[in-house]
């Protein structure tokens, strides 16, 4: 039986989506569709969960762009890496631009993939697979992007690239091979994602990069990041209609991928915020500045009057008022938590209370200064107001510069 012909591209209708207009391949037009296709469309596995389920050849199952655009048409999905970078390679090749696909690293060799695009400035690295906050000009440098910079590294196979401040969860370094791959290499290694066991089949996850900033979903609660804090929002209830809204897909796609792999609840039922700084200063030495009472004393002491504290089990205890007005004191329970290198606030003005943390920690050999606040309950509202969750985390970004002064 002949098998039937390839769907074609509806270009128009893609750009549309994007709310792009057709332009001549350029560097200009090349940012424009990067930026609204990792805003617009999610990287996401539910699609790729509901389709290995429904696909028993393990040969037919890469979504291929074709099915790719079709479903983020009909059903707002996106994908993964390597399907993402097919799709967003095939759009790119309708429009006239020059590219290559290749592979990268982001944990194992060969887990990850990228485009080489080439216009009149020379091949830029478009990586919307992992995805990058910014196409990459293929040579070494530094870029600062709106959630940090990148520093790359150039090499006789290929590229290294680190981030350097932002937010440092996750990996914090990728790697991209400079070699075109053949498209059976690629689709080999395109299929061994959806191996037994393989990463993005176990558990829902989802991604928009927005800009400045990138919303994002895993177990049970929502995350926002930006260039100095990240916000962990736990979603109750059934979470499909609240990403639906969120990420702008199917509901009902979302709730067969929870029901095939699981939607486990989230693992607070509170909303934390929490800002980051990078300091040259050695972990215990940031800690100790600060977990004693005189040196805590010192940290809190320029916004208010602080009361001698007083020792109680696991730390101490004191009572700060502004401009000696003990009307308006509030008293704050401090735990010290050596091993942790974490002094946990609780803060309580009559009935009501505020719980904080400070915590000193090492993520690749560098160290970072966290201040978070934990806020009762699930806060939805914050993942929509970004001018109230800024101000919220400006607050935690001035104690951290508090404490970076006393190192």
């Amino acid at each position: 039986m002949t098998p039937p012909p390839p769907l074609e591209l509806e270009v128009d209708e893609i750009l549309d989506s994007l709310d792009l207009s057709r332009a001549q391949p350029g560097s200009g037009f090349l940012e424009a569709l990067f930026a609204r296709f990792n805003a617009k469309v999610p990287f996401e596995n539910a699609s790729k969960i509901l389709r290995d389920a429904a696909v028993e050849d393990p040969a037919s199952k890469p979504r291929t762009p074709e099915i790719f655009w079709v479903d983020h048409l009909e059903l707002g999905t996106g994908g993964t890496c390597f399907a993402r970078v097919a799709a967003f390679d095939a759009l790119l090749q309708e429009l006239g631009f020059r590219t290559r696909r290749v592979l990268g690293r982001v944990r194992e060799p060969g887990d990850h993939a990228a485009l080489l695009v080439g216009t009149r400035e020379g091949e830029s690295i478009v990586d919307v697979g992992f995805p990058l906050p910014a196409l990459v000009p293929a040579r070494a440098g530094r870029i600062e992007t709106a959630i940090g910079a990148l520093e790359v590294e150039a090499g006789e196979e290929g590229f290294a690239i680190g981030f350097e401040g932002g937010v440092p969860e996750g990996p914090r370094s990728i790697q991209i091979r400079s070699a075109t791959v053949p498209g059976a290499v690629y689709l080999a290694h395109w299929r061994q994602t959806f191996r037994k066991g393989a990463p993005f089949l176990q558990e829902v996850t989802l991604r928009r990069d927005l800009g400045n900033r990138v919303l994002g979903f895993a177990r049970g609660e929502a995350r926002v990041d930006d260039l100095h804090s990240r916000l962990r929002v736990p979603l109750p209830g059934s979470r499909s209609g609240a990403l639906a809204a969120l990420f702008g897909m199917d509901e009902a796609l979302l709730a067969r991928a929870f029901a095939l792999v699981g939607d486990p609840a989230p693992a607070s039922a509170d909303t934390t915020l929490t800002a980051y700084l990078e300091t040259r200063a050695a972990p215990e030495t940031a800690f100790s500045a600060i977990a004693t009472p005189s040196g805590y004393r010192r940290l809190v002491e320029g916004v208010a009057e602080v009361s001698e504290p007083r020792e109680t089990p696991g730390g101490f205890r004191l009572t700060l008022a502004a401009g000696g007005d003990s009307s308006a004191s509030l008293e704050e329970d401090v735990t010290v938590d050596s091993p942790g290198r974490r002094i946990s606030v609780a803060r309580r003005s009559g009935a009501a209370e505020q719980r904080s943390s400070w915590q000193a920690e090492v993520r690749e050999g560098r160290t970072w200064l966290l201040r978070e606040a934990t806020l009762p309950g699930s806060r939805e509202d914050l993942l929509r107001n970004d001018s109230l969750r800024g101000r919220l985390a400006g607050t935690l970004a001035v104690d951290l510069l508090a404490w970076a002064r006393m190192l």
